[in-house]
């Protein structure tokens, strides 16, 4: 593809990328780790996203988002690409690049090229790549050797340089649950049980299926990329809707709608009477997490919703977000004067404080891993409940 449309932007270096926002760039680079993020719709089908962490001789870390479902099947660990197209954007304090349509890749390097008989310098000598190319390809090699990053058969885990974490399990547990090491142990359940564990949190997935979205506004299932997005004032309407406050299934496809989906169960599985508590709730989402092994999505249902916003009820965010928005649009004194009065009398403004705490969860050079406690159900796939979160909490040193 890259043959028949050209390229678009140079050859750069990785320290470099913050003075290309915007603009198209080519970049050759050792791929560290590749995490797929994937959610199957039964109406638009499947909805495939690729993280990758990528580094050169002159950075080491580097974020790429590749939406194409098969050019993200491609770019593998351990394997030195040239990515051809690519976008630099900025999303609050990140740089990082992002795959288009016109996006393409190359596989320059293997693993098993290093212990080749045939020699690296031949290998190089021998790409069909232009001398520029070649002079880059050769810096990124002499990088791998030099780190000792690249070695046949394994790659190099990019959280290998933080220090383990010393995990006190002493604390006295619910009798049948499990502790897990990490989330790889996690993964290995075979029986549904509750279960305890340490991990960052990578992403929040929203799953919109109440309106029909254009492939083009994909992106705003991912929440990380909406906080740092001027003008977005969905975020509250797509997070918050009517439900029951107990099970946490919506009633209707979000507030204030006339389509009204009558897809909530007759009864409720979780109250002692079988009867459902409408009102207002946070709507279900996956929960990314990570740890130095592995990368799932937990499944969160209202309750476990506000322990992880603070204990803040979407009830209390929603008010706030409308009695602000109502001071913002007034256009009279005493509109304002009420906004006002209303923080005076001891009303905190619950929108502002959420929005904070959203963001905080995702300052992942800063944050220390939560101590999650989850429910784990064999019975179910991953994104409809396998893991489900039951509370979270700041680890005790």
């Amino acid at each position: 593809m890259a043959a028949a449309i050209g390229w678009y932007g140079p050859l750069i270096d990785l320290s470099k990328a913050y003075t290309y926002i915007g603009d198209y760039v080519q970049l050759l680079v050792f791929v560290h780790k590749s995490t797929p993020i994937q959610y199957k719709i039964a109406r638009n089908g499947e909805l495939v996203r690729m993280d990758i962490l990528v580094g050169d001789e002159t950075r080491s870390y580097f974020p790429i988002t590749i939406w194409q479902k098969q050019m993200g099947s491609q770019v593998l660990a351990g394997h030195v690409f040239l990515l051809q197209n690519l976008k630099i954007a900025r999303f609050g304090d990140a740089v990082e690049a992002r795959a288009l349509h016109c996006s393409s890749s190359q596989c320059l390097v293997r693993p098993d090229d290093f212990v080749s008989s045939k020699g690296l310098d031949e290998l190089i000598n021998d790409c069909r790549v232009g001398i520029t190319t070649r002079d880059k390809l050769q810096k990124v090699v002499g990088w791998l050797l030099r780190a000792k990053l690249a070695h046949c058969g394994s790659v190099l885990n990019y959280y290998e340089h933080r220090k383990q974490l010393k995990v006190n399990w002493k604390l006295h547990e619910e009798v049948h649950s499990q502790d897990c090491s990490s989330l790889s142990e996690l993964c290995k359940c075979e029986n549904s049980c509750k279960a305890n564990f340490h991990a960052s949190v990578g992403e929040i997935f929203l799953p919109i299926t109440w309106v029909n979205l254009r492939e083009t506004e994909s992106e705003r299932m991912f929440i990380s990329r909406r906080l740092f997005t001027q003008g977005d004032d969905c975020l509250v309407d797509d997070f918050i809707t009517t439900g029951c406050q107990i099970c946490g299934i919506p009633v209707n496809s979000r507030i204030g709608s006339n389509m009204e989906q009558n897809t909530i169960p007759l009864y409720c599985e979780r109250s002692s009477n079988r009867l459902h508590v409408v009102g207002t709730i946070y709507r279900p989402f996956l929960l990314y997490v990570w740890d130095d092994s592995k990368y799932l999505p937990i499944f969160v249902p209202n309750k476990a919703a506000e322990i992880l916003f603070g204990s803040i009820s979407a009830d209390k965010v929603y008010s706030s977000y409308k009695r602000q928005r109502s001071c913002q649009i007034g256009s009279s004194f005493a509109s304002k004067m009420k906004g006002k009065e209303s923080s005076r009398n001891g009303n905190p403004n619950f929108y502002t404080i959420w929005l904070i705490l959203l963001k905080t969860l995702f300052q992942h050079e800063k944050n220390s891993p939560l101590k999650f406690k989850v429910t784990v159900d064999t019975d179910k796939d991953w994104e409809n409940g396998r893991i489900e979160m039951v509370s979270v909490s700041i680890p005790i040193p």
